[in-house]
């Protein structure tokens, strides 16, 4: 039997499965609803900025302890936990939003607890994904789960625009938006402005109660001794967040694709947020809606890419040179951005750049995932989601300086580094030699 029929018949992956696709959803609502709300009550960027950053700031300083709190305690309780948390979130903004009682600086600290259940959410279902399928069937399963969230990413943001659009007056712009934008004065937006937000914000809260509720019916064997942390040492969560670290340095391969990944963040991240509207705005006739194509294209190419991981056969050998290669051919494709007039060659571009990301993502998770002992995974994943994000806030403020003086050189300049750092990890045994577990098929 194929392994993807296999891991389809498995109860506990589709429970683990529709969990996680509804979480993926709820985000992506967030991922529109929070700045849209901030902008409709102030009509000020900077102010959308600020909520998203606040937002952010868990990812980096509380995604260890989530992953700590992972290995010592259940995944599946700390998964519905956050669940719960970002359910109570979603019902209170909606709850302010009809009742007249939303106010701008009660968004922050609501922000910055979605960031906490964010942080706390992530690592816990990274770790328990090996634990609820076979060895076997792990590549496919990260396939199943990353193909999952890239149409979240897709459809997400799509039906939670239509849904303020459609319960709001007009497009669901209010007119702090509006005057805000233009220099006038701003004045609160009235109540059906606000309707659709309020219904994005209730869909949210219902679909982290389901998300929470099939965690609730997973079958899951009592932990083997592997599972669980058994150090007496580590009594102190900040102990075990220090013996995770401390795992992850003493692999040389991982160590080395951590901090490249890192790097790959610091660099992309900027360029990417910023450059392309920038240059979507000041160089593509269409406007927006280049930027939309350009985004969608990226997205769709990471969907193919994270089914073409799980669909194809997983290289055995020279896995770290692939990897590697993946890196640089996306700095390489790059470079020319910044020189683009068309939409379409863009877009492929990014489809090309979205296809190597998921299937890189796909296999580098599995690999690390079979890598590492049960009883590490929370920390492990948490420092990979550290590595891969943690940079961008930094990334975002950087290259938003530098496209002040050139767009053109911050595309060439990102993406030729990306390459360039990729070579002198290409001289290191541990990459060269680097293979997928026998366990993976």
């Amino acid at each position: 039997m194929h392994p993807f029929r296999q891991l389809l018949r498995s109860r506990n992956f589709r429970l683990l499965w529709g969990a996680g696709g509804l979480s993926a959803t709820g985000d992506q609502f967030d991922l529109i609803a929070f700045p849209w709300l901030v902008l409709l009550l102030t009509g000020d960027p900077i102010a959308v900025g600020t909520v998203i950053a606040v937002g952010n700031i868990p990812t980096v300083f509380f995604m260890l302890l989530g992953g700590g709190l992972v290995d010592r305690f259940s995944p599946r309780l700390i998964m519905q936990s956050s669940n719960l948390l970002r359910l109570i979130l979603g019902a209170t903004l909606a709850a302010l939003i009809l009742t007249g009682q939303i106010a701008v600086w009660l968004i922050y600290p609501l922000a910055l607890l979605k960031g906490l259940a964010d942080a706390l959410y992530y690592p816990a279902q990274g770790a328990l994904l090996p634990r609820i399928v076979a060895p076997g069937q792990l590549r496919q399963g990260n396939a199943v789960v990353q193909t999952t969230f890239q149409l979240s990413g897709i459809l997400g943001p799509a039906l939670a625009g239509a849904l303020i659009a459609l319960f709001s007056n007009g497009s669901g712009a209010a007119p702090a938006a509006l005057s805000g934008l233009t220099g006038g004065a701003a004045t609160a937006p009235d109540a059906a402005g606000l309707t659709g937000l309020a219904l994005v914000f209730a869909s949210v809260a219902a679909v982290f109660l389901l998300s929470a509720l099939l965690l609730t019916f997973l079958r899951l064997e009592t932990a083997a001794p592997d599972d669980v942390e058994t150090d007496p040492a580590a009594a102190g969560i900040f102990h075990s967040i220090i013996q995770g670290i401390k795992f992850v340095r003493a692999d040389a391969a991982m160590f080395i694709l951590f901090i490249l990944i890192a790097g790959i963040g610091l660099l992309i991240e900027g360029p990417v947020i910023v450059g392309i509207p920038i240059l979507a705005n000041s160089k593509m006739a269409q406007g927006a809606l280049a930027l939309g194509v350009i985004v969608s294209a990226y997205a769709g190419g990471a969907l193919v890419g994270s089914i073409l991981a799980g669909l194809l056969p997983a290289p055995k050998r020279g896995l770290g040179l692939i990897l590697l290669g993946l890196f640089a051919l996306s700095g390489l494709l790059m470079m020319p951005f910044g020189f683009l007039t068309s939409m379409f060659l863009a877009a492929a571009l990014a489809l090309i750049i979205g296809i190597a990301g998921g299937y890189s993502e796909v296999l580098f998770t599995t690999w690390l995932q079979a890598r590492t002992p049960h009883r590490m995974l929370g920390r492990v994943m948490s420092l990979l989601t550290i590595a891969t994000v943690g940079l961008g806030p930094a990334s975002n403020v950087i290259f938003g300086f530098l496209i002040t003086f050139s767009l053109e050189w911050v595309f060439i300049g990102s993406g030729a580094l990306l390459a360039l750092i990729c070579l002198p990890v290409l001289f290191r045994r541990e990459i060269r030699t680097m293979q997928m577990p026998a366990t993976v098929p």
